[in-house]
């Protein structure tokens, strides 16, 4: 898979970890050890930090917007050429590229890869 892209699904999955460790919703199921979580979230911020030093700032930028846009998946995978996001069907050309470059769903925006 593209270095990229591994790159860009770590930072995802830290956005998604530390959002659910913040929502109120995982402090009103009763998770206690403040200090833990508290430690636990400089953690990750710091680890989350190290990995945008890795992606290009226009790349970055572009994936903090979906991020925002959508508040989930940013990185998606096409299945039998659709996007994984938004479930538009795909150019073949592009479902091909997407193997090898980094390439955005012309519908939703969202960073696709191809899984063999």
């Amino acid at each position: 898979m593209n270095p990229r892209i591994d790159t860009l699904r770590a930072l995802e999955e830290f956005d998604l970890v530390l959002r659910d460790v913040q929502s109120e919703g995982y402090q009103s199921l009763g998770f206690q050890g403040v200090k833990a979580s508290d430690e636990f979230i400089k953690t990750a911020e710091r680890e989350r930090a190290k990995l945008t030093r890795k992606v290009e700032p226009r790349i970055l930028a572009q994936y903090e917007r979906i991020m925002k846009r959508y508040g989930g998946r940013v990185v998606v995978q096409v299945i039998r050429e659709f996007c994984g996001g938004c479930y538009v069907k795909l150019p073949s050309e592009l479902a091909v590229r997407c193997r090898n470059d980094l390439v955005t769903c012309p519908n939703c925006g969202r960073f696709l890869y191809y899984v063999k």
